[in-house]
């Protein structure tokens, strides 16, 4: 490294060796494993992620899941564990998210994205971008859609037929009345669904 002020190059330490700069600190912080410096934000070095991260440290507002092997806020303490469920990239802007300075957010699924693009995609979106299930209590959403279809009327040709569909949130396969958009599930009520197959018999005929 070279000293700033004495413009020496010298082995990278966090003090100028310099006689003339009386042991003048390179930086407020500095890992001596990573050779990290940083004057501006508080961080802290995590032994088992092995890389400096920002925040106050492990136990202050940080713990280290073993089982996903990542760094998470301790608001996260009961999560999802999913193995190394960071060591991949965000499903929304394709940044890797174990090596990221950005805040990461934990989805109830288990899988992870930027708390920034969370806040983005969510504005559009309700399901996971990965494995489409449910990001969170959608009961009054649902309730909505509930009495959207029972103030709807169909056209008579289609108020007979049927449609299979599978759940996303509950995995479980079932039938529901036709409908062009919307398709509750028989099981756990969401109508985070898709239709398998379109059938023109009548819905009180059995599977």
């Amino acid at each position: 490294m070279m000293c700033m002020l004495c413009l020496k190059v010298q082995p990278v330490g966090p003090n100028c060796q310099t006689p003339s700069c009386n042991g003048l600190s390179m930086a407020k912080y500095y890992c001596n494993i990573c050779k990290f410096f940083d004057d501006e934000r508080t961080v802290y070095h995590c032994p088992f992620c092995n890389l400096c991260r920002l925040g106050k440290g492990l136990g202050v507002d940080f713990f280290h899941c073993m089982k996903c092997n990542c760094c998470l806020g301790m608001k996260l303490t009961e999560h999802k564990c999913r193995e190394k469920g960071l060591e991949t990239n965000c499903p929304i802007c394709c940044d890797f998210l174990f090596t990221s300075s950005a805040a990461v957010r934990a989805l109830p699924c288990g899988h992870f994205m930027h708390s920034a693009c969370f806040q983005a995609y969510t504005c559009s979106h309700y399901t996971c971008p990965i494995c489409c299930k449910s990001l969170g209590d959608m009961a009054v959403y649902f309730g909505m859609l509930d009495a959207l279809l029972a103030a709807e009327e169909l056209p008579e040709e289609y108020r007979d037929r049927c449609q299979d569909i599978l759940c996303n949130d509950c995995e479980r396969k079932g039938r529901s009345q036709f409908h062009w958009l919307y398709h509750k599930c028989g099981s756990c009520g969401s109508y985070n669904t898709r239709v398998i197959k379109t059938d023109t018999a009548d819905c009180s005929t059995p599977n």
